[in-house]
């Protein structure tokens, strides 16, 4: 790859963005032709000045970085997208290896790393630290023992009886009472996150912390992070407040 490649940079902090610019600017075949805060902003000068490759934060102010990813995509499909965020969060890290990202790199990586990670990318590989490119393929393999297991489940379950399930199927249209809230479809919980929302549904089925993360593939600790943000929002102060809250109400049932 002989060609000079236009980069983009988006991340809300300028004193970082030029830093890396600075530091992209430095490297042979790299060079910085556009910056954004946030996503809106990538999207519009994205338009104007198309580029080969993006460094985007994964915690922008106006969306998630992945799907800004599939947003920068739209306008340009065959797009390159380096993550250099401030940590390693398992959910996102997945997340972006499947949306083909093309590395993964941390704010606290050594400058010299940063630039050899570039170099790699140029050849080819992806831009990803071998210590990250490890955890990353475990978490794959994580994640396809999860589906594996949850494929043997749902074979299970269809050699069962109906009336032996135990677990209430919330997708489904209940005729039970506001009272009865454990086993009736919730209403969309707007003050939540998307992610938030999964958790506190599995929370109110009885699922565990582990349970919830092997659920939706997610680490334990990001969980964790979720009840804790679900607690503060519903205003309660534990588990057991939090899956009896009485979204009908819009208060505990205690």
């Amino acid at each position: 790859m002989d060609t000079m490649l236009k980069v983009m940079i988006v991340d809300d902090h300028e004193v970082f963005r030029l830093g890396i610019r600075e530091l992209l600017n430095s490297i042979d075949g790299f060079l910085v032709v556009a910056e954004a805060n946030c996503c809106t902003d990538a999207l519009a000068k994205i338009e104007a000045q198309p580029v080969d490759l993006v460094l985007l934060d994964l915690y922008l102010p106006d969306s998630d970085g992945i799907d800004a990813v599939h947003k920068l995509r739209k306008i340009i499909p065959q797009l390159h997208i380096i993550i250099i965020s401030g940590m390693i969060d398992d959910d996102l890290l997945l997340r972006a290896v499947l949306a083909e990202v093309s590395g993964y790199l941390t704010k606290d990586t050594p400058a010299l790393d940063i630039i050899r990670a570039l170099q790699a990318y140029r050849r080819g590989e992806l831009a990803m630290l071998p210590a990250v490119a490890v955890y990353a393929i475990n978490l794959l393999v994580q994640r396809n023992n999860m589906l594996e297991a949850d494929l043997a489940l749902s074979q299970q379950n269809e050699m069962t009886p109906p009336d032996a399930h135990q677990v209430p199927d919330l997708t489904a249209t209940s005729s039970t009472q506001p009272s009865d809230l454990s086993h009736q479809v919730l209403p969309h919980l707007e003050f939540l996150t998307p992610q938030e929302e999964k958790v506190y549904q599995l929370m109110r089925r009885g699922l565990s912390n582990k349970q919830i993360a092997a659920r939706l593939i997610i680490s334990r600790f990001t969980v964790g992070k979720h009840v804790q943000n679900i607690l503060r929002k519903l205003g309660v102060a534990n588990r057991t407040q939090a899956v009896s809250y009485n979204l009908f109400e819009g208060g505990a049932e205690l």
